[in-house]
């Protein structure tokens, strides 16, 4: 633990690793909650789930090969991330308050976009970050804070499914995601700019 203590305990680089594995977490606990929402909320059968993930699949090499290295060229990391978790936002609130499965399909570009730049912002932004001589001990530290966002993640979903999903039914995910979403961006704007020097990571 000495190890991943440096990490989040060094500028720029702990501040960043901070909100990836919160977000990680966040990420995670949205799942219990969709599991199930999407079919149910637009009446879809198995089949129709499948076609809708191949279109996400198809649509996200496209996002992948061409409009985020775009974006992020023209805007910086950072604020491609706040951007991507912006659009992230409105997404959601727009899926919370419809029950047309057009407009959910029509949506489907925005969601995969958003959830590609956010993912890969912030990989971009932990790996740039990382002092040269400390890469393994850094990566090793995400791994470890990864895999705790992996079992704290589920439990905190089922604690959504158990209080939040009765009280708000088939929205709670897109509400809940659009929360979290919130909750990362504001962290973002209250760090920004979380580019430091790459100073090394101290010894112990």
């Amino acid at each position: 633990f000495a190890g991943m203590w440096k990490v989040v305990s060094h500028q720029g680089l702990g501040r960043i690793t901070i909100i990836k594995i919160i977000n990680s977490t966040f990420v995670a606990a949205t799942f219990a909650l969709s599991s199930t929402s999407t079919a149910d909320k637009y009446g879809l059968e198995p089949h129709h789930m499948g076609y809708l993930s191949t279109s996400n699949s198809l649509i996200s090499l496209f996002v992948q090969s061409f409009a985020v290295a775009t974006v992020a060229k023209r805007l910086g990391e950072e604020r491609c991330l706040q951007l991507g978790i912006a659009v992230a936002i409105l997404q959601c609130l727009i899926e919370a308050n419809t029950h047309s499965i057009y407009i959910y399909v029509a949506l489907m570009p925005f969601r995969v976009m958003s959830s590609n730049v956010i993912t890969q912002m912030f990989e971009i932004l932990f790996t740039d970050m990382i002092p040269p001589e400390e890469g393994a001990a850094a990566l090793g530290s995400l791994g470890l804070l990864k895999s705790i966002a992996r079992v704290s993640g589920p439990l905190y979903g089922g604690l959504l499914v158990g209080y939040v999903q009765p009280h708000m039914g088939l929205n709670s995910r897109a509400f809940v995601e659009a929360g979290h979403n919130v909750v990362i961006l504001l962290m973002l704007l209250a760090c920004f700019p979380l580019h430091a020097p790459k100073a090394k990571l101290k010894k112990e």
